[in-house]
């Protein structure tokens, strides 16, 4: 009976210290997108708080697995486009780096922000629905699109943020609703 209880013991270590190990990639995930936010965009308290988020987020799901797992590694996958588009908008319209748009963002780099969460949403949508649980892998992948989103976009301030949030929830629905509809076509 001892030698059962070892192997127990030993199989629940290895079950916990992946989980752990997932966790922790997780961590590291969300401080190279913190140094990626510091290099390409203006930093703020909220961007503490929203790398603090992320860092936290991508913890949880990593160490919970499964569905969870797969949806943040997926939404961190969509929030690129969202966290690089303000900086590569600016730096190509106006050839230089983004300044300090806390007081005066322009219209159109909301409207980026917009697009491409718009853009994001509908592929986490879409993909949601080929995941076996499309529901928790829909909402890993929207918690940290939004976040990752948040870390570019909310630079712009409170309309690059809103941008975010409303194309993220719009694309989202839109995704899952094409995706249904292909499904019982």
């Amino acid at each position: 009976m001892a030698r059962s209880e070892a192997v127990l013991s030993s199989v629940h270590r290895a079950y916990e210290r992946a989980h752990v190990l997932s966790a922790a990639r997780g961590v590291v995930l969300a401080l190279l997108f913190t140094v990626a936010a510091i290099a390409l965009h203006r930093t703020t308290n909220a961007t503490w708080l929203v790398a603090a988020g992320l860092a936290a987020t991508l913890a949880t799901f990593g160490w919970r697995g499964g569905a969870w797992r797969r949806g943040g590694l997926a939404g961190m996958l969509a929030g690129v486009p969202v966290f690089v588009a303000p900086a590569l908008y600016f730096m190509l319209a106006h050839g230089q780096h983004c300044p300090d748009c806390a007081m005066a963002p322009s219209l159109t780099c909301m409207l980026v922000c917009l697009g491409t969460s718009s853009t994001a949403g509908i592929a986490v949508g879409y993909a949601a629905t080929r995941d076996p649980s499309p529901h928790r892998f829909a909402g890993g992948a929207l918690s940290t699109t939004l976040l990752a989103g948040l870390l570019g976009c909310g630079t712009v301030g409170f309309g690059g943020a809103l941008g975010v949030v409303v194309g993220l929830v719009a694309g989202g629905v839109t995704g899952w609703v094409v995706a249904g509809r292909a499904a019982t076509a």
